[in-house]
């Protein structure tokens, strides 16, 4: 038997022992036990690692009696419980979502196995839990319209329409039912992607910095049959969408420093790259919304980014570039 397998098999059944507070068991009846079931044939030096492993992994609480009985102070523990409330699961359903973005890595399936054994109710060592700290994402101090996070996802799992109040920039708040698709992160920032059931009857984008209140409606739950979430921002750079402009065919051309930077990190997942074969300048074909934010990703490359097409992009970098360098004469 592989030696991991046994491992887990004697922890199983070490934990069923000692959660039965109507028989207690030494540490030799202990080995007994665990030998008859297993049969693996361990020592008693084994049920004393084992015991000492429970207390220190999964902060068992183990008691000794008068009688060197052993046993768990707490009947209900168990290491193979670890009781979630349903809010709790749908939380990590979520982060099992987001962790999928490394799913093209093997690495994926070891952060998979601990989530998997959260989901299931089972408990995870605290060497386990150090692993789910290694990795680190970038994190905004931002908390504006994060409290709404949760309403809108169990509007959207459970398909109810949601009353917002919703106040634009220099605006007044305005009411809109939503029936709420995708929530959606960008640049720190987060989106709620939803069909308008009142005012346009369209899937837009609705940033949660600008809500004010939601609440459940009793209006209908409208299922957008265009809408389909993974080709909705084919055509966006960051969050802009747009029903009534096509996308443009953008043509840019990238030298040093960020030749391999604009290789590596694609602008869009649809790039696609031509590099010069004295590997001085890199030819990148887009085709995205005209929008102010690839407006702004172009400009943070300074000159060493130059628009061969469309012509009006080139001018409006162009405008912005000179405004810029007016403003330090």
């Amino acid at each position: 038997m592989p030696i991991v397998h046994a491992a887990r098999l004697r922890m199983r059944y070490l934990d069923q022992i000692l959660r039965n507070h109507n028989r207690k068991y030494t540490v030799l009846e202990i080995k007994d036990m665990i030998n008859l079931k297993t049969g693996i044939g361990i020592s008693k030096e084994t049920v004393y690692q084992d015991l000492q492993y429970l207390k220190r992994e999964f902060d068992a609480k183990i008691i000794k009696n008068s009688y060197n009985q052993y046993y768990y102070e707490d009947a209900e523990f168990s290491i193979e419980k670890a009781p979630l409330s349903d809010d709790d699961k749908i939380l990590l359903d979520v982060a099992t979502s987001i962790f999928k973005q490394f799913k093209s890595s093997p690495i994926f399936e070891k952060f998979e196995t601990v989530i998997n054994k959260i989901l299931t109710g089972s408990a995870i060592t605290k060497i386990e839990r150090n692993t789910m700290d290694c990795i680190q994402p970038e994190q905004t101090q931002s908390v504006v319209g994060v409290e709404y996070i949760e309403p809108i996802l169990n509007a959207i799992l459970e398909r109810n329409s949601i009353e917002i109040e919703y106040q634009k920039e220099g605006q007044k708040p305005e009411t809109k039912i939503i029936s709420p698709y995708v929530l959606k992160q960008v640049d720190h920032h987060w989106y709620m992607i939803g069909f308008d059931n009142l005012k346009t009857s369209l899937t837009k984008n609705y940033s949660l910095d600008k809500i004010l209140s939601v609440k459940v409606s009793k209006q209908p739950y409208y299922v957008d049959e265009n809408f389909d979430a993974s080709q909705f921002f084919k055509y966006s750079f960051g969050i802009y969408h747009n029903y009534n402009n096509k996308p443009q065919k953008i043509k840019l051309e990238f030298k040093d420093p960020y030749i391999n930077t604009i290789i590596n990190y694609p602008l869009s997942p649809y790039q696609t790259h031509t590099l010069s074969k004295d590997g001085k300048k890199l030819t990148v074909n887009l085709e995205l919304y005209d929008s102010w934010e690839i407006v702004s990703e172009i400009l943070k490359y300074g000159a060493s980014v130059r628009v061969l097409s469309p012509k009006s992009l080139a001018l409006k970098i162009k405008g912005i570039a000179e405004e810029i360098a007016m403003g330090y004469k």
